[in-house]
């Protein structure tokens, strides 16, 4: 959980870096287009005055989001949110109803269309289909897009209707169908994202649910088995020595025929967490079946196997639960010998163990050759 928050955190910071240059380069685009109304238009003074106003409004709102993003109090989704109803005010208001009010040139229009109108019509399908699910985002997207089309449409009817030259209508119909044409990709995109996104999260829950103990939250047996298998690989390839341990719960059987099972299943985790604090970073660890845990030593003689492990046998008398007696272990340890299989190691291993437990248990036996540790 902690690594999914922090990934989530560097993600929403790269989108604060991404939307604070997009509104440094939208006022930029902003000053441009006034300064080409300043210049000279062929449009009329009200068209002059209403768009110079807008574009004031409109810097200030780009200058008030960069302001934003730069505060981490402020919700990145509240901005985003806010983007997203602005820019649709903007598509259907200014890029849309007000020419149509103010009777733009054809020929004007075309440039706005492939200026202004198809870009702020994608910012919207691209907000919409990430703040929302991908149907209501599609539908959002759509309907202003529809919108926005069935305004133009409108437009160049009622202007063609006397005779005037279609060439430019015809321009501006072509750039708002190749901009449905791209919002229709950017949808389908997000659609083939969400499909490939929900894939993976059912996989990852089908490889936790295949290689996690339920109970103890550890990695399973056969987990554990592709880790000797991939160890066993790298000791032949590079001659990295490694070892294996088995540690059983003693007279596990007797706790829960005195305390139930639910004690047990208690004991069990109490002994998974507590091992697994007292062992290295680089070690795995797993829960192997019933009351028995295995440890697998990456990199590690026999000797600081043993002393890493007796750390960990150390640290099980400290674990106290009501009305149950302290916690022992017997291990077993066995180091990896060129040619071994993974049977084979196990098995050693388990040899151990054994030897552990029919000498008095609470106690290290490394591979058949007892080792006893004095309790505590």
């Amino acid at each position: 959980m902690k690594q999914i928050e922090q990934e989530r955190r560097s993600f929403e910071q790269q989108r604060r870096r991404i939307y604070r240059v997009a509104g440094v380069l939208g006022m930029l685009a902003i000053l441009y287009t006034q300064y080409i109304i300043y210049i000279g238009t062929e449009e009329s003074p009200l068209y002059e005055i209403t768009y110079t106003i807008n574009h004031i409004a409109f810097a200030s709102v780009c200058f008030a989001i960069v302001w934003m993003l730069g505060r981490q109090r402020v919700p990145l989704e509240r901005v985003e949110r806010f983007m997203l109803f602005f820019f649709i005010f903007q598509s259907l208001v200014f890029n849309g109803i007000v020419p149509a009010l103010l009777r733009q040139h054809l020929d004007n229009l075309f440039l706005d269309t492939i200026g202004d109108d198809i870009w702020f019509l994608l910012i919207v399908c691209v907000l919409a289909v990430h703040l929302y699910d991908l149907r209501r985002g599609a539908l959002i997207a759509g309907s202003v897009y529809g919108l926005s089309f069935a305004i133009v449409v409108v437009q160049i009817v009622s202007w063609n209707m006397p005779g005037i030259d279609g060439e430019d209508s015809e321009h501006v119909l072509r750039a708002y169908l190749m901009g449905g044409a791209l919002l229709v990709f950017l949808v389908v995109l997000a659609m083939y994202r969400s499909h490939i996104e929900r894939l993976h999260t059912e996989y990852e829950v089908m490889a936790n649910l295949a290689y996690t103990d339920t109970l103890t939250s550890l990695p399973n047996r056969r987990r554990l088995y592709e880790d000797v298998y991939r160890l066993i690989a790298l000791a032949e390839r590079y001659g990295q020595e490694f070892c294996v341990c088995l540690f059983d719960l003693d007279h596990f059987k007797r706790l829960n025929d005195t305390h139930g099972h639910l004690v047990g299943d208690q004991v069990l985790q109490e002994v998974a967490q507590v091992a697994r604090l007292h062992l290295r970073a680089a070690d795995l660890f797993g829960r192997w079946g019933g009351e028995e845990f295995v440890v697998l030593l990456p990199q590690t003689r026999l000797s600081d196997a043993q002393t890493a492990l007796e750390r960990v046998r150390l640290a099980l008398h400290t674990i106290a639960l009501p009305s149950v007696h302290p916690i022992t272990a017997s291990f077993g340890i066995a180091a990896y010998l060129p040619g071994d299989t993974s049977e084979s190691l196990l098995h050693r291993a388990d040899q151990a163990l054994y030897l552990a437990k029919t000498t008095g248990r609470n106690r290290i036996v490394v591979d058949g050759e007892m080792v006893e540790m004095w309790s505590v």
